[in-house]
Protein backbone atom coordinates (compact mmCIF):
# COMPACT_ATOMS: atom_id res chain seq x y z
CA UNK A 1 0.00 0.00 0.00
CA UNK A 2 2.93 2.58 0.93
CA UNK A 3 4.89 1.64 -2.48
CA UNK A 4 1.52 2.53 -4.12
CA UNK A 5 0.51 5.60 -2.39
CA UNK A 6 4.51 7.33 -2.56
CA UNK A 7 3.95 6.72 -6.57
CA UNK A 8 1.34 9.28 -6.66
CA UNK A 9 2.59 13.07 -6.61
CA UNK A 10 -0.67 14.19 -4.62
CA UNK A 11 -0.43 12.39 -1.56
CA UNK A 12 3.19 12.79 -1.80
CA UNK A 13 2.61 16.86 -1.45
CA UNK A 14 -0.43 16.15 1.15
CA UNK A 15 0.96 14.07 3.41
CA UNK A 16 4.17 16.43 3.46
CA UNK A 17 2.18 19.18 4.29
CA UNK A 18 0.09 18.19 6.65
CA UNK A 19 3.11 16.42 8.63
CA UNK A 20 5.76 19.58 8.24
CA UNK A 21 2.76 21.68 9.52
CA UNK A 22 2.02 19.38 12.39
CA UNK A 23 5.42 18.80 13.52
CA UNK A 24 6.61 22.61 12.89
CA UNK A 25 3.54 23.10 15.44
CA UNK A 26 5.17 20.58 17.96
CA UNK A 27 8.94 21.74 17.97
CA UNK A 28 7.54 25.54 18.32
CA UNK A 29 5.77 24.36 21.54
CA UNK A 30 8.96 22.50 22.84
CA UNK A 31 11.40 24.45 22.05
CA UNK A 32 10.08 27.93 21.96
CA UNK A 33 7.04 27.23 24.74
CA UNK A 34 4.35 28.31 21.98
CA UNK A 35 5.39 31.58 21.66
CA UNK A 36 4.67 33.68 18.39
CA UNK A 37 6.54 36.06 17.01
CA UNK A 38 5.36 39.50 17.62
CA UNK A 39 6.50 43.54 16.31
CA UNK A 40 3.99 45.88 18.23
CA UNK A 41 5.07 49.02 16.83
CA UNK A 42 8.07 50.90 14.76
CA UNK A 43 9.41 53.66 15.80
CA UNK A 44 12.13 56.43 14.43
CA UNK A 45 15.06 57.81 16.20
CA UNK A 46 13.28 60.10 18.02
CA UNK A 47 10.55 57.82 19.37
CA UNK A 48 7.38 58.58 16.87
CA UNK A 49 6.12 55.72 15.86
CA UNK A 50 5.92 55.21 12.29
CA UNK A 51 4.20 51.84 11.76
CA UNK A 52 2.02 49.83 13.47
CA UNK A 53 -0.02 46.75 13.22
CA UNK A 54 -1.38 45.30 11.23
CA UNK A 55 1.13 44.79 8.80
CA UNK A 56 0.51 43.71 5.36
CA UNK A 57 1.86 40.32 3.72
CA UNK A 58 5.73 40.93 2.44
CA UNK A 59 6.26 43.82 4.57
CA UNK A 60 7.55 42.44 8.66
CA UNK A 61 6.18 38.83 7.96
CA UNK A 62 5.54 36.86 4.67
CA UNK A 63 1.73 36.56 4.83
CA UNK A 64 1.37 39.89 7.46
CA UNK A 65 0.36 40.02 11.24
CA UNK A 66 -2.82 40.27 13.08
CA UNK A 67 -3.80 43.11 14.64
CA UNK A 68 -1.53 42.97 17.91
CA UNK A 69 1.33 42.39 15.18
CA UNK A 70 1.66 38.60 15.93
CA UNK A 71 3.01 36.77 12.59
CA UNK A 72 0.17 34.98 11.20
CA UNK A 73 2.26 32.34 9.11
CA UNK A 74 3.86 31.49 12.68
CA UNK A 75 0.26 31.51 14.77
CA UNK A 76 -0.92 29.01 12.16
CA UNK A 77 1.49 26.35 12.71
CA UNK A 78 1.53 26.78 16.59
CA UNK A 79 -2.03 26.53 16.28
CA UNK A 80 -2.04 23.38 13.60
CA UNK A 81 -1.43 20.81 16.55
CA UNK A 82 -4.68 21.45 17.89
CA UNK A 83 -6.51 21.70 14.31
CA UNK A 84 -5.05 18.87 13.15
CA UNK A 85 -4.22 17.20 16.28
CA UNK A 86 -7.39 17.14 18.20
CA UNK A 87 -10.04 16.63 14.80
CA UNK A 88 -7.85 13.38 14.56
CA UNK A 89 -8.43 12.54 17.93
CA UNK A 90 -12.02 13.40 17.37
CA UNK A 91 -12.33 11.44 14.15
CA UNK A 92 -10.55 7.58 15.49
CA UNK A 93 -12.52 8.33 18.89
CA UNK A 94 -15.67 8.59 16.05
CA UNK A 95 -14.62 5.51 14.14
CA UNK A 96 -13.93 3.17 17.61
CA UNK A 97 -16.85 3.92 19.70
CA UNK A 98 -19.19 3.64 16.87
CA UNK A 99 -17.65 0.27 15.23
CA UNK A 100 -17.93 -1.17 19.08
CA UNK A 101 -21.73 -0.35 19.00
CA UNK A 102 -22.40 -1.36 15.45
CA UNK A 103 -20.53 -4.96 16.56
CA UNK A 104 -23.30 -5.25 18.92
CA UNK A 105 -25.64 -3.97 16.97
CA UNK A 106 -26.28 -5.26 13.20
CA UNK A 107 -26.78 -8.84 14.35
CA UNK A 108 -29.78 -8.15 15.98
CA UNK A 109 -33.25 -8.88 14.22
CA UNK A 110 -34.84 -6.36 11.92
CA UNK A 111 -37.63 -5.30 14.67
CA UNK A 112 -34.93 -4.40 17.47
CA UNK A 113 -32.35 -2.93 14.72
CA UNK A 114 -35.27 -0.66 13.05
CA UNK A 115 -35.87 0.67 16.28
CA UNK A 116 -32.87 1.70 16.90
CA UNK A 117 -32.02 3.25 13.23
CA UNK A 118 -35.46 5.16 14.37
CA UNK A 119 -34.02 6.89 17.17
CA UNK A 120 -30.54 7.40 15.61
CA UNK A 121 -31.83 8.66 12.45
CA UNK A 122 -32.79 12.48 14.27
CA UNK A 123 -29.51 12.95 14.65
CA UNK A 124 -28.74 12.62 10.52
CA UNK A 125 -31.10 15.81 10.01
CA UNK A 126 -30.68 18.28 12.71
CA UNK A 127 -27.39 20.15 11.92
CA UNK A 128 -24.53 18.97 14.66
CA UNK A 129 -23.38 22.47 14.74
CA UNK A 130 -26.84 23.67 16.40
CA UNK A 131 -27.07 20.76 18.80
CA UNK A 132 -23.46 21.29 19.78
CA UNK A 133 -23.51 24.95 20.12
CA UNK A 134 -26.18 24.48 22.65
CA UNK A 135 -24.08 22.17 25.02
CA UNK A 136 -21.08 23.75 24.49
CA UNK A 137 -22.32 27.55 25.03
CA UNK A 138 -22.45 27.60 28.74
CA UNK A 139 -18.77 25.70 28.98
CA UNK A 140 -16.96 27.67 26.18
CA UNK A 141 -18.69 31.09 26.50
CA UNK A 142 -16.32 33.15 29.25
CA UNK A 143 -17.98 34.32 32.12
CA UNK A 144 -17.84 37.98 33.44
CA UNK A 145 -15.21 37.12 36.91
CA UNK A 146 -13.84 34.51 34.20
CA UNK A 147 -13.10 31.11 33.69
CA UNK A 148 -13.80 28.65 36.57
CA UNK A 149 -12.59 25.25 34.92
CA UNK A 150 -9.07 24.54 33.29
CA UNK A 151 -8.71 24.34 29.62
CA UNK A 152 -8.16 21.11 29.74
CA UNK A 153 -11.68 20.22 31.18
CA UNK A 154 -13.37 22.32 29.16
CA UNK A 155 -11.28 20.84 25.51
CA UNK A 156 -12.37 17.38 26.94
CA UNK A 157 -15.30 17.83 27.46
CA UNK A 158 -15.68 19.75 23.84
CA UNK A 159 -13.79 16.53 22.35
CA UNK A 160 -16.28 14.54 24.17
CA UNK A 161 -19.36 16.06 22.84
CA UNK A 162 -18.02 16.19 18.66
CA UNK A 163 -17.44 12.58 19.42
CA UNK A 164 -20.86 11.78 20.96
CA UNK A 165 -22.70 14.01 18.31
CA UNK A 166 -21.48 11.85 15.32
CA UNK A 167 -21.67 8.21 16.73
CA UNK A 168 -25.62 7.74 16.19
CA UNK A 169 -25.19 8.20 12.58
CA UNK A 170 -22.17 6.78 11.81
CA UNK A 171 -23.06 3.41 13.68
CA UNK A 172 -26.49 3.13 11.76
CA UNK A 173 -24.18 3.53 8.57
CA UNK A 174 -21.24 1.23 9.85
CA UNK A 175 -23.70 -1.57 11.11
CA UNK A 176 -25.63 -1.30 7.55
CA UNK A 177 -22.35 -2.34 5.84
CA UNK A 178 -22.01 -5.09 8.35
CA UNK A 179 -25.96 -6.41 7.90
CA UNK A 180 -25.13 -5.73 3.97
CA UNK A 181 -22.10 -8.20 4.02
CA UNK A 182 -24.09 -10.76 5.91
CA UNK A 183 -26.73 -11.32 3.85
CA UNK A 184 -23.60 -12.76 1.05
CA UNK A 185 -24.08 -16.19 0.67
CA UNK A 186 -20.55 -16.85 1.71
CA UNK A 187 -21.49 -16.09 5.60
CA UNK A 188 -24.20 -18.52 4.39
CA UNK A 189 -21.85 -21.59 3.85
CA UNK A 190 -19.71 -20.60 6.90
CA UNK A 191 -22.77 -20.89 9.05
CA UNK A 192 -23.83 -23.86 8.07
CA UNK A 193 -20.38 -25.13 8.33
CA UNK A 194 -20.13 -24.61 12.04
CA UNK A 195 -18.51 -21.23 12.08
CA UNK A 196 -18.81 -19.38 15.46
CA UNK A 197 -20.50 -15.70 15.36
CA UNK A 198 -16.85 -14.41 16.50
CA UNK A 199 -15.34 -16.46 13.60
CA UNK A 200 -17.52 -14.76 11.03
CA UNK A 201 -17.16 -11.25 12.07
CA UNK A 202 -13.80 -11.34 12.43
CA UNK A 203 -12.74 -13.76 9.05
CA UNK A 204 -15.46 -12.59 7.00
CA UNK A 205 -17.29 -9.20 8.03
CA UNK A 206 -14.47 -7.19 8.46
CA UNK A 207 -12.08 -7.65 5.78
CA UNK A 208 -15.53 -7.25 3.83
CA UNK A 209 -15.90 -3.61 5.47
CA UNK A 210 -12.79 -2.51 6.99
CA UNK A 211 -11.76 -0.47 3.78
CA UNK A 212 -14.43 1.57 3.82
CA UNK A 213 -13.89 2.46 7.81
CA UNK A 214 -10.20 3.91 6.42
CA UNK A 215 -11.53 5.68 3.65
CA UNK A 216 -14.98 7.12 6.15
CA UNK A 217 -11.90 8.75 8.05
CA UNK A 218 -10.80 11.30 5.63
CA UNK A 219 -14.58 12.07 5.37
CA UNK A 220 -15.17 12.36 8.90
CA UNK A 221 -11.69 14.28 9.25
CA UNK A 222 -13.49 17.36 6.68
CA UNK A 223 -16.68 16.89 8.40
CA UNK A 224 -14.89 17.82 11.93
CA UNK A 225 -13.21 20.55 10.60
CA UNK A 226 -16.71 21.84 9.20
CA UNK A 227 -18.10 21.36 12.68
CA UNK A 228 -14.89 23.64 14.14
CA UNK A 229 -15.47 26.20 11.71
CA UNK A 230 -18.89 26.54 12.09
CA UNK A 231 -18.56 27.05 15.91
CA UNK A 232 -15.70 29.60 15.14
CA UNK A 233 -17.81 31.74 13.16
CA UNK A 234 -20.53 31.25 16.26
CA UNK A 235 -17.42 32.92 18.51
CA UNK A 236 -17.53 29.33 20.14
CA UNK A 237 -14.06 28.57 20.36
CA UNK A 238 -12.30 25.30 21.67
CA UNK A 239 -11.23 25.18 24.55
CA UNK A 240 -12.82 28.72 25.82
CA UNK A 241 -13.86 31.97 24.00
CA UNK A 242 -12.04 34.60 25.92
CA UNK A 243 -12.49 38.63 26.53
CA UNK A 244 -9.61 40.04 27.37
CA UNK A 245 -11.43 43.53 28.05
CA UNK A 246 -15.05 45.01 26.75
CA UNK A 247 -13.02 47.00 23.88
CA UNK A 248 -11.42 43.90 22.65
CA UNK A 249 -13.31 41.20 20.29
CA UNK A 250 -12.91 37.65 21.51
CA UNK A 251 -10.05 35.87 21.09
CA UNK A 252 -8.80 32.00 21.18
CA UNK A 253 -6.70 30.50 23.85
CA UNK A 254 -5.29 28.33 21.49
CA UNK A 255 -4.93 29.86 18.40
CA UNK A 256 -6.77 26.72 16.65
CA UNK A 257 -7.60 27.91 13.28
CA UNK A 258 -11.18 28.12 13.51
CA UNK A 259 -11.02 30.13 17.20
CA UNK A 260 -8.63 32.44 14.91
CA UNK A 261 -11.12 32.95 12.01
CA UNK A 262 -13.79 33.38 14.21
CA UNK A 263 -12.13 36.15 16.57
CA UNK A 264 -11.43 37.96 13.08
CA UNK A 265 -13.99 37.52 10.83
CA UNK A 266 -14.78 41.41 10.71
CA UNK A 267 -11.59 41.74 9.06
CA UNK A 268 -12.88 40.02 5.93
CA UNK A 269 -14.76 42.96 4.53
CA UNK A 270 -12.14 45.48 5.91
CA UNK A 271 -8.68 46.84 4.46
CA UNK A 272 -7.07 43.96 6.14
CA UNK A 273 -9.24 41.04 4.59
CA UNK A 274 -5.54 39.01 5.00
CA UNK A 275 -5.94 39.18 8.17
CA UNK A 276 -8.55 36.39 8.23
CA UNK A 277 -8.00 35.24 4.82
CA UNK A 278 -4.56 33.45 6.06
CA UNK A 279 -6.11 30.89 8.43
CA UNK A 280 -9.11 30.50 5.99
CA UNK A 281 -6.76 29.53 3.48
CA UNK A 282 -4.42 27.10 5.80
CA UNK A 283 -8.36 25.91 6.60
CA UNK A 284 -8.84 24.94 2.95
CA UNK A 285 -5.32 23.72 2.25
CA UNK A 286 -5.46 21.18 5.05
CA UNK A 287 -9.07 20.16 3.89
CA UNK A 288 -8.03 19.55 0.51
CA UNK A 289 -4.54 17.57 1.27
CA UNK A 290 -7.26 15.41 3.25
CA UNK A 291 -9.10 15.25 0.70
CA UNK A 292 -6.18 14.33 -1.71
CA UNK A 293 -4.96 11.66 1.02
CA UNK A 294 -8.30 9.58 1.14
CA UNK A 295 -8.61 10.27 -3.03
CA UNK A 296 -5.44 7.75 -2.88
CA UNK A 297 -6.18 5.33 -0.27
CA UNK A 298 -9.42 5.08 -2.43
CA UNK A 299 -7.54 4.73 -5.79
CA UNK A 300 -5.41 1.68 -3.66
CA UNK A 301 -8.19 -0.26 -2.52
CA UNK A 302 -9.89 -0.16 -6.11
CA UNK A 303 -6.75 -1.24 -7.84
CA UNK A 304 -6.38 -4.12 -5.15
CA UNK A 305 -9.88 -5.00 -6.41
CA UNK A 306 -9.12 -5.13 -10.10
CA UNK A 307 -5.79 -7.10 -9.48
CA UNK A 308 -7.42 -9.39 -7.51
CA UNK A 309 -10.45 -10.11 -10.07
CA UNK A 310 -8.30 -10.38 -12.85
CA UNK A 311 -6.58 -13.30 -10.45
CA UNK A 312 -9.61 -14.76 -10.45
CA UNK A 313 -10.15 -14.57 -13.57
Amino acid sequence: MLVFLLKRKRFIFSALFLIVLFTGSILNTLLNDGKIRQIRFHADEKGNIVGRPPYAPFTEYVLGSDPFGYDLVHMMVEGAKWTIGITIAIVILRILFSIILASFIYPLNNRIYNCIKTMFEPFTVVPQTIIAYFILFSVLWMPLDGFHTPFWLRASFQVFILVALAIPSLTIHISGEMRHVEKEDFIEVSRTLGSSKRYIFFKHIIPHVYEKWIISFGQQFIQTLQLLAHLGFMKLFFGGTHYPDDDTPPRTISYEWSGVIGGDISYLYSLQPWIVLVPIGFFIVTAISVALINQSVKAYFENKTMVRLKKDN
